[in-house]
């Protein structure tokens, strides 16, 4: 079986209309050694559980466990990706959606069918190999129906049939998973507006204030293994 995770992230203020969600898929034989990759990063910052921890609070010092720092927060979000999207550590598929013309539902919908549909191998034929499960962030202003609707077109156009329905979480570090998914998606833009709009992957640290070498180079880091490794794939930009 597969497990689907689906998150979204935007931030109009620094990157104008810049909108994406990530779809990530793992099997469910791997599904342990993420989630304990992603708890184990959290614990190496002492990052506190009632925080929610995702992509808008890795470039700021104040929100979410305001005791950690910028740089602990980009070394768990590096962590993260290095033990998942990187070569040497492919446990997941996942695919980012974007577009430049901002998160309305109908592009949110649109966002999401395509990010679930290129994260997803075809079904494989063996017993169990053709069942998916989708986890998705409950998004204000997208109706669930809709949501549904979205995700059994993608995962039937890979040969899978959708667990039940869609399960709609409201994120934190209790879903992993959507953690993950929030987090990629938060780097993409990251790695868009580093390759598009000229001091905007600065302008993303909280106040503008200029990270260390230290950051930005581990930041650089993290850049280059989502642009490399082969488990995550930018879809071409929604027009």
């Amino acid at each position: 079986m597969r497990l689907v995770f689906i998150d979204e992230t935007e931030n109009s203020t620094h990157v104008p209309g810049f909108y994406a969600v990530c779809a990530v898929a793992v099997d469910a034989t791997k599904y342990n050694r993420v989630r304990q990759a992603i708890d184990k990063a959290l614990d190496d910052c002492h990052w506190r559980r009632d925080h929610e921890f995702k992509g808008s609070v890795i470039f700021s010092s104040s929100k979410g466990d305001a005791s950690v720092t910028t740089e602990q927060r980009v070394d768990a979000a590096g962590s993260m990706v290095a033990a998942t999207v990187s070569k040497a550590n492919a446990r997941v598929s996942c695919a980012i959606a974007w577009t430049d013309k901002g998160g309305g539902a109908k592009q949110h919908l649109e966002l999401v069918t395509q990010a679930v549909t290129r994260c997803l191998a075809p079904a494989g034929k063996a017993a169990g190999k053709d069942v998916v499960a989708v986890f998705a962030d409950n998004k204000d202003g997208i109706k669930p129906q809709d949501l549904s609707a979205a995700i059994k077109q993608a995962v039937k156009s890979r040969g899978y049939g959708l667990v039940e329905d869609v399960v709609l979480v409201s994120s934190s570090c209790d879903w992993p998973g959507v953690l993950l998914a929030d987090v990629l998606a938060y780097l993409g833009m990251w790695t868009y507006a580093g390759h598009k709009l000229a001091g905007s992957q600065l302008s993303l640290f909280e106040g503008g204030v200029e990270p260390s070498a230290d950051v930005l180079r581990k930041m650089a880091t993290v850049q280059d293994v989502l642009e490399s490794g082969a488990a995550l794939q930018f879809v071409p930009k929604l027009t």
